[in-house]
């Protein structure tokens, strides 16, 4: 019998992406459902949903990271998992070697060579020069990335990525962390590369800069296309409710009021300023209180928790936790006066991947559980008694392990979250400040989250919750939405979804 020649594909030499039928499962998660799209050379296309929403796992399929369980996603005509497609992306998570000079990470992937094959170094500091001169800043190429701010990171990842020549840029949350007038030196490049025939996918949440730079827009939502149309035909109220799904009918945002207006401030966060983060920002949290700040990366919301937590010392400002100051820029003098801690990434700052559950769990109240062999000595710490703490805990947070000395690495992404957090209320807090608390965990560990952050209020400790997620701000008495390092909006009462996001934008509706 003779084989049958395989059919050829037809492929149009005017699309720069064209995806057919994408869809990609992780376990029980669908993903991307789906999915069509199709952009053309030369266009600056927008990609925007809600967090969950499929954006960046197109991404991986695009840059050939991952490959779609079913369809096809190919660039200029090419497979996306060819070897070369002229694809470069800037994402969103930093992707540089800390241990390396900028120089060196802005031509990592094209070292220039001499006779023998000896990398130029020479070459290479004057070529990455050239690139980060642009940006004014030469001055940065010999220094280790690890020692850089997290501005000038971000700049030596854009360099690395034009250095490809890229036929299809994708940027990921490029202007993360950027100031304004950073931002508008991207932009710039942005257009300047635009015109020399360059493609554009750009994935963010800052709806306003892509009527910035972009000609069209898809919307994601649970993983599949929603939309795809002309920014000129789109106003960003429409753009908003495409992305959460229509009108969403206001709902009370904290169960019945039930927190006193009356009852005492605990926290008192006054005229904290961080040079290019955070101008004059206020905050109050009465007892019981439970307080969201709504903002988009770089708008200043990490910078905050992070002062609030002692982890970052602030140019100017004060921060007191029942009428007591706490001292700035110290994590230890913070624990003491009763601020507990989920930080916005578990993988990056919240825990440690080796040590066992119940040691992350029990962190925090090392003091509290050890015990001294004699009054000149130092406390110890016996494992069998941080067990008996962490099981106290586990019960709270229903946090699901093999046992207490199981490593924390090998638990589930919600089991770890759940983990996190008991260890910010291992220390009975009277405040708590949780960034995106919810991040990364399936619905049920969401819901036991919200269980427990419950319990913590009806005890009457002041809850502050930072995050940009809708359903983190489910518990919250009120809502104050942070753009450029103010407060650009207060939400309180009840919101809709659509309002928070309007918010956060610096959009009224």
């Amino acid at each position: 019998m003779t084989a049958t020649a395989p059919q050829a594909v037809a492929v149009d030499a005017d699309l720069a992406i064209d995806v057919a039928g994408a869809s990609k499962r992780f376990g029980r998660t669908v993903a991307l459902d789906r999915v069509d799209i199709r952009v053309e050379a030369g266009e600056a296309r927008a990609l925007v949903g809600r967090n969950g929403a499929g954006k960046s796992t197109l991404v991986s399929l695009l840059t050939g990271l991952d490959r779609p369980d079913s369809g096809a996603v190919r660039i200029a005509g090419h497979s996306a998992t060819a070897a070369d497609t002229g694809v470069a992306c800037v994402y969103q998570r930093s992707r540089l070697v800390p241990a390396l000079t900028a120089a060196e990470n802005v031509l990592l992937t094209s070292y220039p060579r001499r006779a023998g094959r000896l990398v130029d170094w020479r070459r290479l500091r004057a070529t990455a020069r050239e690139h980060l001169d642009a940006w004014g800043l030469a001055h940065v190429a010999e220094r280790l990335v690890e020692e850089l701010d997290p501005v000038q990171q971000k700049v030596v990842e854009i360099c690395r990525a034009l250095t490809q020549h890229p036929r299809v840029l994708l940027l990921d949350e490029p202007t993360a962390g950027l100031d304004k007038r950073d931002a508008e030196r991207l932009f710039a490049v942005v257009d300047r590369l635009r015109r020399q025939g360059v493609t554009l996918l750009y994935v963010t949440h800052h709806l306003h800069e892509i009527y910035r730079i972009c000609d069209s827009v898809t919307v994601l939502r649970d993983a599949r296309h929603v939309l795809t149309v002309s920014l000129r035909e789109l106003p960003m109220p429409a753009l908003v409710s495409a992305m959460v799904g229509g009108d969403i009918v206001p709902e009370p945002t904290a169960p019945q009021q039930r927190r006193a207006a009356e009852a005492s401030v605990v926290l008192r966060a006054s005229d904290v300023t961080v040079p290019r983060r955070l101008e004059h920002f206020d905050l109050e949290v009465r007892a019981g209180e439970c307080v969201g700040v709504a903002g988009l990366d770089g708008s200043g919301k990490a910078e905050l928790g992070q002062v609030l937590a002692g982890l970052l010392a602030p140019a100017s400002g004060s921060v007191t936790v029942d009428d007591r100051r706490v001292p700035l820029g110290d994590v230890p003098a913070a624990l003491r006066a009763g601020i507990g801690y989920a930080p916005e990434d578990r993988h990056a700052r919240g825990m440690v991947p080796h040590l066992s559950v119940s040691e992350n769990a029990t962190m925090t109240a090392a003091r509290d559980i050890a015990r001294r062999p004699a009054r000149w000595l130092p406390g110890v710490v016996r494992a069998a008694d941080r067990d008996r703490a962490y099981d106290d805990l586990a019960r709270e947070w229903q946090i699901v392990a093999a046992s207490p000395r199981q490593e924390i690495a090998e638990l589930s992404g919600g089991n770890q979250q759940k983990c996190v957090m008991a260890r910010a209320l291992a220390t009975r807090p009277r405040v708590l400040v949780l960034q995106n608390p919810t991040a990364g965990v399936d619905v049920a560990a969401k819901a036991s989250i919200m269980r427990s952050l419950e319990r913590t209020l009806g005890e009457g400790s002041a809850v502050v919750v930072i995050s940009e997620d809708p359903d983190d701000f489910a518990l919250c008495d009120r809502v104050v939405a942070i753009v450029k390092g103010r407060i650009g909006a207060r939400l309180g009462g009840q919101w809709t979804e659509a309002e928070l996001i309007a918010a956060m934008q610096g959009a009224e509706r």
